[in-house]
């Protein structure tokens, strides 16, 4: 199993690519964000040859970015600082 990466994104906020596609790090991050700290999915799912979006996650005012390319695997793309802080303690716990 790969190991995900946790990145600053071309937007200066946190990133974190899984490096698989539904890999299970991924299943268990979704589980964590859902269940655990109460965020909801929110949009469309849009597929493209080799990449997508996928629901965001959306709690309050807090809104991460969701999707897969071929080189990222799947990713979690913060959008303001308090995103920063759940996907750096989301990677600290799946990492």
């Amino acid at each position: 199993m790969k190991q995900p990466k946790m990145l600053v994104a071309a937007n200066d906020h946190v990133v974190i690519n899984f490096e698989e596609f539904d890999s299970k790090l991924w299943s268990d991050a979704v589980k964590h964000l859902e269940i655990h700290l109460g965020f909801s999915r929110c949009g469309e799912r849009v597929a493209g040859l080799d990449e997508g979006i996928l629901p965001s996650f959306v709690n309050g005012k807090v809104s991460i970015e969701a999707g897969w390319d071929n080189w990222s695997g799947n990713y979690l793309l913060s959008t303001c600082g308090a995103g920063d802080k759940v996907l750096s303690n989301l990677f600290m716990r799946f990492s």
